[in-house]
């Protein structure tokens, strides 16, 4: 399994559920939850420019925020957004409890008494 299943395999198995999410990265080795926080903060960043962009509401915070709900709807949402720019959500201040970004961090900090220093 490459690395890109690897990691969307993980956002599944959470099910946009912070604390499913915590559980299975806790059981993780230190390089492996720093590749998984790198990963997601790549595949959120791919999301935080135009022509995403041109959909989302205009606040940068909720520019990270909807990119995040995004790679944590799973890799077949992110797939679609890709390729169709238009269906980006405008905002998702409704859903932030569905954002998965961050738990590695807070596993990380839990585990090893730092952030994982990767934003």
């Amino acid at each position: 399994m490459n690395n890109e299943s690897w990691f969307w395999n993980i956002i599944e198995q959470a099910a946009k559920d912070e604390e499913k999410l915590y559980s299975i990265l806790s059981e993780l080795r230190k390089k492996d939850i720093l590749e998984f926080q790198t990963m997601f903060v790549d595949f959120s960043v791919e999301l935080q420019d135009e022509p995403y962009t041109d959909y989302m509401e205009e606040s940068e915070d909720g520019i990270e925020d909807i990119a995040n709900w995004i790679v944590s709807n799973g890799k077949e949402y992110y797939e679609m957004i890709l390729e169709n720019p238009k269906k980006t959500p405008h905002s998702v201040e409704d859903k932030v409890h569905e954002i998965l970004y961050g738990v590695a961090d807070e596993v990380f900090l839990e585990l090893f008494g730092e952030s994982t220093g990767i934003y």
